[in-house]
């Protein structure tokens, strides 16, 4: 995720145009080491989010690493609302894996099926009336999905941060100031409690962005013992 000096992930209602070259370079890195890119399905309809959007060169570095050349992207929808022609389900071969809970798997069907995208389409259904997290990480593993790069929004990084799923955070400073009311970069329904990360590692890049990359202070703990 990227954010401004006081806490916006937004600009005008997108993050487009907060991330420099070097956030931009740091996000493909990370696409480049998952096996699933999950996304909202705000994200996706806000910011038009397409498949993996690796050029050959990485799609090589990719399998040299013993993984797919393409990650599908994941995402997770309660309606399945997209505009027609969405890139993200126009191409059958680069199909997404899309998230739901039970309650409402059959309106997301009705909708995404007719896509051209539809039918390849691999479905993971975690929870009955609402998303059960623990359970989507768990099927996604079981697509082959193990490893999972979360692009947000923040709602969804709060779903994660409340289930206790979150082990990385890559976050980018974006030299300015924005001002507004944009979001931070996790947004949750439950009150606010702290959850301790442990900063490893710290880079300013040409163009004034400090690359920041924290993991769980648990998980830190017990890789120096």
């Amino acid at each position: 995720m990227v954010s401004s000096l006081d806490g916006s992930v937004t600009l005008r209602a997108v993050s487009e145009g907060l991330g420099g070259p070097a956030d931009k370079q740091a996000l493909a890195r990370v696409r480049d080491a998952c096996d699933v890119m999950l996304v909202g399905a705000g994200t996706v309809r806000d910011e038009d989010y397409p498949p993996y959007p690796g050029g050959a060169d990485r799609q090589e570095r990719r399998v040299a690493k013993g993984l797919a050349a393409d990650p599908p992207v994941a995402m997770v929808t309660r309606t399945g609302a997209l505009r027609d022609g969405h890139p993200l389900v126009a191409d059958p071969a680069r199909a997404p894996v899309v998230i739901v809970a039970a309650a409402d798997e059959p309106t997301v069907r009705a909708a995404l099926t007719p896509t051209p995208a539809g039918e390849a389409i691999r479905w993971v259904v975690a929870g009955d009336a609402t998303l059960d997290w623990r359970a989507a990480v768990d099927g996604l593993a079981a697509l082959g999905l193990p490893r999972i790069a979360c692009e947000g929004g923040p709602r969804l990084n709060g779903a994660l941060l409340d289930a206790g799923l979150v082990d990385e955070a890559f976050v980018t400073i974006a030299p300015a100031l924005v001002g507004g009311d944009g979001l931070r970069l996790t947004r949750t329904d439950t009150p606010a409690a702290r959850r301790d990360l442990t900063l490893v590692s710290a880079l300013l890049a040409d163009g004034d962005e400090l690359l920041l990359r924290y993991v769980r202070a648990s998980a830190a703990t017990a890789a120096s013992t």
